[in-house]
């Protein structure tokens, strides 16, 4: 791994910056700030690397956007992906689970910054179509975890229609949580599309 040297936050004292962590920094900032709403300063300052070092190893601030982007895709999208699909529970435990997710940030952890494939979805994908290109590859693979998971409890082409349903619904849930909609009627929207499910 690269190790880029940094200057000294104290006198004698230099420091060395692992570019995953300088990453995973830029990811926070993006995630909860939004793409506009973070500056260079604000990611010089977060890293702790010079404006130089900052573009030699990530490029620009939009190539740093969508390498953070990126990043969430391996280390969240596709995890989340495996858990869908792994078969370790009930198929509709899973599905509960993945739409709780939204809600259960909110209302157990205060979690503001929501999902950074959602954010991005809103904030950058209509305006950037690098940003569209992930944003749209993460929903497929999701989409199709779904699907998959589906599958096993109805009919492949009823799975295919209501997997889209489940996916929209987590990403509504998601902004909504964001925006400080009540958690009662989010919970509300979970179980509807809950019981659509059950019904089919």
């Amino acid at each position: 791994m690269t190790v880029h040297p940094v200057a000294p936050r104290a006198p004698g004292r230099p420091r060395q910056f692992e570019e995953s962590e300088a990453l995973a920094a830029i990811m926070k900032l993006f995630w909860e700030n939004g793409y506009e709403a973070t500056g260079l300063s604000d990611i010089i300052a977060a890293t702790g690397l010079g404006k130089a070092s900052l573009y030699a190893t990530f490029g620009n601030k939009q190539a740093m956007y969508l390498r953070a982007l990126a990043a969430f895709e391996v280390q969240m999208v596709d995890a989340g992906a495996r858990t869908l699909s792994d078969g370790l529970a009930p198929a509709m435990d899973r599905i509960a689970a993945f739409l709780d997710a939204p809600i259960a940030a909110r209302r157990d952890a205060n979690d503001t910054a929501g999902c950074f494939l959602c954010n991005a979805s809103v904030d950058r994908a209509a305006l950037d179509p690098a940003t569209a290109e992930i944003v749209q590859r993460c929903y497929t693979k999701l989409g199709n975890a779904l699907e998959r998971t589906l599958a096993q409890i109805m009919p492949p082409a009823e799975a295919q229609r209501r997997a889209q349903m489940v996916l929209a619904v987590y990403s509504g849930l998601r902004v909504m949580a964001r925006s400080g909609m009540n958690i009662t009627a989010l919970e509300q929207a979970r179980d509807d599309a809950l019981r659509s499910l059950s019904a089919t």
